[in-house]
This record gives structure tokens, C-alpha cells and sequence, in this order.
């Protein structure tokens, strides 16, 4: 019996060693025998300790800029002991998003991150055909006319939200990154899924949601625990912390569900968003959503929705308020086409301004800075025929490659005139098609795009013609990546009601 046990406990030792030390270092050689650069490997932690001491002296974007400056546009790079292909060249991203994506998947660590909140079969984390059976039945949820109709509304939360900042915050600063988040997740509630937020409800998601992240980057960045599953599934490394967002979420994800469709019961069904669209959805066979679908996608909706565009509105607002000129030509052409009236959404169209504000904003500050793909089969891509070992990550840096002098003149300065359409209403052309990838592109491109820039651009337009904004002199604004890409100490910023 004894024996056995010692066979057991090496068979586990021999498995981990395998798992975490000897597979990292077989793809590590497989790509550096191929004259890929890199630093050296480490097992286990690779260059986790290095990327946390960049985070922690508040230069985290800088340390994939100084890697590329170091080795170029495509380099090794291991965070924790999983060795990626960091790839910073618009043509090898075009093969590896729409050639061979094929040959890859969501990587495991991200799927064991997310999928303990969004739930594990979701747009975002599904894969292959039950991928597209998903998307097949939202599509229609994010159609222009659909969203056409939820310009009154997003305009009536956005009025009330920042007449509520006007009582609460006159002449005082606070972090308006903090409540431009909270405004997003206000209006995706209402607007897709008929919820009614209140100001405690608002308050209480968007603490769990900073509690959840902060978890998750402590578990990745600090501690390699989700590469180990006995270990990711104990209640330890502040993993309650991730659980109690999942559970909330979840709780009410089941609640709206239940009132709608006892709403539907009742014969009221003059709703037509997004829960609507959910609980009668059909695939290609007549199968509708089950009720652990709807409440995934829902949640799924509801954080990637509020994160991305209360990110991008976070950063406009950054742009505007340290680029004055900027926001004195926004502000003469929300007044001109608007006369002081709310927009409606014939009148988005005319605003030239703000849409190449806000494509210049997404341009140096995606919100989703940083993706990553798992190899999933052998295969080489590019001229040089790179061949890519199973179980590597392939990793897109857009905060880089949005910023790379390659694509773009002058990539470090905000100039919104890049984006202004000419006279055919085109806008000008890229220096490469896979330049600009704020939403990424090919199947798993963000379907919420247009629902998010609406959103973006009738909160930005309202702020504008409602408030006098000014940031704290002095404040530091240090831009990291968790998700998504926010300013690490907020925005700190004054208001006063536009006389």
C-alpha cells in the first residue's frame, strides 16, 4: 500500500514537472532554434517577476515597448510558465486572425480566468461550430435598427447620470473613470436588458467587478495558480473574492429572466432589446437558448460591454481634457449640429468630429490592449514559414502595434484628422489593413462594436454640451492592462454645469 502511494505521488510530481517545466521548455526551443529572440527561460515563472516589477513602478505598457525595442516585432516572451509568441507585424497577425485561426483557440489560462465568472460556454470562450451557433442567434440583437431605437434611451440615463455627478460633484474632484464606468454599465442594463439600476446596486457591481480583477491579476501575476488546477479550484489566493462576482451576476442574471418572462406571460411583450431577443432566439434547428445560455451571454454582455466602452470613454476624456484645442472643436461642432438639443441618431452622422476623436482615442488606447491564442495544431505562418508548436500562445499587442511607426506618422500624437472622411464620406486609408485592430477582426471580431461606439458617442456628446470638465493639475494618469486597459490611480477631474 505504501508503495503504491509513493508510485501515485511521483506519477503527479512527474506529471507537473512535465506540465509546467518540461512542455514550456520544448515550445521555448522549438521557437528559439528557429532564430526567434527572446529572453532566457525560466521554469515556471518565466518572466512573470520582471513584468510585475514594470507594473509595480507604474510602467506596465512600457514593458512589452521596451521587449519590442529590445528584440523586435516578434519575440519569446513567458509569463508564468506558459512561453508565447509576441507578435508585433500586421501581416503575421492578418494569417494567424483569418487564415489559420483554425489552428487556434482561446488559450486555457484565459478560459479558467473568465470562465469562472461569465460561465465556461459563452461568445466570448465558445469555440468552433458552437461558436458560430451563438453568434448566428445574437447578430440580429445588434442590427442598426435595433440600435437606432436605443438612442432615446441611452440619451434619457446619460442626462440623468450627469445630473446626478452636478449634485453630488460640483467644483470637487473625483474619478470620473470610475463613474463613466458605472454610466456604461447604467445604460447596458436598461437599454439591453430592461433593468432598472439603482445608484446602490451601480456602486455594489462595479466594487465586485475592481475587487475581481485585482483577484484576478494577483492570481496570474503574483502566484502561476490557474496552470494548476487542484490548486486554482480552493477557496485560497483570493479566490472567494472572484466566486462572489460570479454569484452575484448570476443571482441577477436569473432575476431579470424571471420578470421578463413573466412580462411575456402576461402579453406585454413591446420590449425588443437584447434579453428579448435571448429568451426567443432559434439556430438553424429550432433550438432556443437554454436558461444557463441566456444568463451567460447576458453577463457576458454586461461586463465586456460596460469594461471596453467605459474604458474608450475613460481615455476620450483623458484626450479631451489634456488637449484643450481638441476639445474646444468638439464642443463647436456638438453645439453647431445640435443647438443645444439631445441628439437623436440622424444626427450622429454629422458629428465628423467626435467620431475621429473617439477612432483616434481607440487608436492609442484600446480598450482591449492585449489578446492571446493557444496552438492548437502545428502549422508555420508567415514568408519565413515560423512554425508554431501545439500549446503555444501567440500574443497581440495592439497598445504596440497601434503606436508602431511602421503604420503611422507621428504614432504618438493624437491627431484626429486621420480619421476625418473626405468628401465621399471615406475615411482615409490604412498603411496596412491589420494596422488598427481595435475590435480585432476576422470570426471572433467584437460583435458589440456598434453598440458601443453609440453608446460612446452619445455620452461624450451630452458631457460635452452639459459640463465644464478640467483635470486635477498634477494628477498621475499610468495607463495598465487588466482585461482591460484603464488608468491604474483613475482619472481625477472637475465639474461645473455648462452656463
Amino acid at each position: 500500500m505504501f508503495f503504491e502511494f509513493i508510485c501515485v505521488i511521483i506519477l503527479i510530481l512527474l506529471i507537473i514537472y512535465y506540465k509546467l517545466i518540461e512542455k514550456p521548455r520544448q515550445i521555448y526551443n522549438a521557437l528559439r532554434l528557429q532564430g526567434i529572440p527572446g529572453d532566457p527561460f525560466i521554469p515556471i515563472f518565466g518572466q512573470l517577476k520582471e513584468h510585475r516589477r514594470y507594473y509595480e513602478s507604474d510602467k506596465h505598457m512600457e514593458f512589452y515597448m521596451d521587449l519590442e525595442k529590445k528584440h523586435g516585432s516578434r519575440f519569446i516572451l513567458a509569463i508564468g510558465p506558459i512561453v508565447n509568441l509576441v507578435i508585433l507585424d500586421a501581416d503575421l497577425i492578418s494569417e494567424v486572425l483569418i487564415k489559420k485561426y483554425a489552428f487556434y483557440k482561446k488559450p486555457k489560462l484565459f478560459r479558467t480566468q473568465i470562465g469562472s465568472v461569465l460561465g465556461p460556454v459563452n461568445l466570448i470562450l465558445a469555440e468552433g461550430d458552437v461558436h458560430t451557433r451563438i453568434r448566428e442567434m445574437l447578430n440580429p440583437a445588434f442590427h442598426y435598427i435595433n440600435l437606432q431605437s436605443l438612442t432615446s434611451l441611452m440619451c434619457q440615463e446619460t442626462v440623468k447620470v450627469i445630473e446626478s455627478w452636478i449634485n453630488k460633484y460640483s467644483n470637487t474632484y473625483f474619478d470620473i473613470q470610475t463613474e463613466v464606468h458605472k454610466l456604461s454599465l447604467t445604460i447596458i442594463c436598461s437599454s439591453s436588458f430592461g433593468m432598472t439600476v439603482t445608484h446602490e446596486l451601480t456602486n455594489e457591481l462595479c466594487q465586485l467587478l475592481k475587487d475581481a480583477f485585482d483577484a484576478l491579476y494577483y492570481r496570474t501575476n503574483h502566484f502561476p495558480i490557474f496552470q494548476i488546477p487542484i490548486l486554482n479550484k480552493l477557496p485560497i489566493l483570493k479566490k472567494p473574492v472572484i466566486d462572489k462576482l460570479g454569484h452575484r451576476f448570476r443571482s441577477l442574471a436569473r432575476q431579470m429572466i424571471e420578470q421578463r418572462r413573466c412580462h411575456m406571460n402576461e402579453n406585454h411583450s413591446d420590449q425588443n432589446d437584447l434579453l428579448d431577443l435571448l429568451l426567443t432566439a432559434e439556430d438553424k434547428e429550432g433550438k432556443k437558448f437554454s436558461d444557463e445560455e441566456i444568463e451567460n451571454e447576458a453577463i457576458t454582455f454586461v461586463l465586456a460591454g460596460h469594461e471596453t466602452t467605459g474604458g474608450l470613454l475613460s481615455w476620450c476624456l483623458y484626450i479631451l481634457l489634456t488637449n484643450p484645442e481638441v476639445f474646444n472643436d468638439c464642443r463647436e461642432e456638438v453645439d453647431r449640429v445640435l443647438n443645444g438639443q439631445i441628439p437623436d441618431y440622424s444626427d450622429l452622422q454629422h458629428l465628423i468630429i467626435i467620431d475621429a476623436v473617439l477612432h483616434e482615442t481607440l487608436r492609442l488606447y484600446p480598450p482591449v490592449s492585449i489578446i492571446m491564442r493557444e496552438c492548437i495544431r502545428e502549422h508555420t505562418i508567415g514568408e519565413e514559414e515560423i512554425r508554431i508548436p501545439v500549446g503555444a500562445g501567440v500574443v497581440f499587442n495592439f497598445y504596440n502595434l497601434h503606436r508602431s511607426d511602421k503604420y503611422w506618422k507621428d504614432p504618438l500624437k493624437f491627431d484626429y484628422q486621420r480619421w476625418i472622411r473626405n468628401s465621399n464620406g471615406l475615411k482615409p486609408k490604412l498603411a496596412h489593413r491589420f494596422c488598427y485592430l481595435p475590435f480585432l477582426a476576422g470570426v471572433r471580431n467584437c460583435i458589440g462594436q456598434n453598440f458601443g461606439l453609440l453608446e460612446a458617442k452619445i455620452v461624450l456628446i451630452i458631457m460635452i454640451q452639459k459640463l465644464n470638465i478640467e483635470i486635477k493639475p498634477d494628477h498621475k494618469v499610468v495607463p495598465h492592462h487588466r482585461i482591460t486597459l484603464k488608468a491604474k490611480y483613475g482619472i481625477q477631474a472637475k465639474i461645473q454645469p455648462r452656463v
